[in-house]
């Protein structure tokens, strides 16, 4: 009888410790990027683990240049040539962002400063759902289908740097500005 006490007791510790575990770290398993206002493709906020952001167009409907704060760090995110979508530099090239082939934006590459990721959608066809591979795995997907203003992202960003983690939130929000705005596709 002791033994069983002893069993049921250790497993209801064990519960209540890892709960609490997961709880006093704050884990939300999604964080969020998502427009300001419905509808407005000029700024984007985020949460990850915890923190707060932002990513917007430098001018209204300016998309060749863009703004991040991330981790408490900001820096700009530049087309290499005014409307050469197919190519983007972070802080004055300390990361490029190309497609993989041109005008092809549903496969980007992310590289520089040892960095190598890349970030697609799941099929040429299915833009709520993004796959990112290489250094760092996980998913960025609509909250809704077809819903792109409000994207979840299942991902353990929390070792990579500020502008990375920009240059990985940038692509599906580019795209789907770009797309809602009829510009491309």
């Amino acid at each position: 009888m002791n033994l069983i006490k002893i069993f049921f007791f250790s497993l209801v510790f064990l519960n209540v410790s890892c709960n609490s575990g997961v709880q006093n770290q704050g884990l939300d398993p999604r964080d969020k990027i998502r427009t300001y206002t419905s509808e407005d493709w000029d700024y984007w906020q985020s949460t990850l683990e915890g923190q707060s952001g932002k990513i917007r167009t430098y001018t209204s409907e300016d998309w060749d240049y863009w703004d991040y704060e991330i981790d408490g760090q900001s820096g700009k995110i530049r087309t290499y040539t005014s409307e050469d979508w197919d190519y983007w530099e972070v802080d004055n090239g300390a990361l490029k962002i190309r497609t993989y082939t041109s005008e092809d934006w549903d496969y980007w590459k992310i590289t520089g400063s040892g960095v190598n990721i890349s970030v697609r959608t799941y099929t040429s066809e299915d833009w709520d759902y993004w796959d990112i591979s290489g250094d760092v795995s996980g998913k960025i997907r609509t909250y809704t289908s077809e819903d792109w203003d409000y994207w979840e992202i299942t991902a353990d960003l929390s070792g990579l740097t500020a502008e990375t983690k920009a240059a990985i939130l940038f692509i599906p929000v580019f795209t789907s500005a770009i797309y809602i705005q009829g510009i491309c596709l």
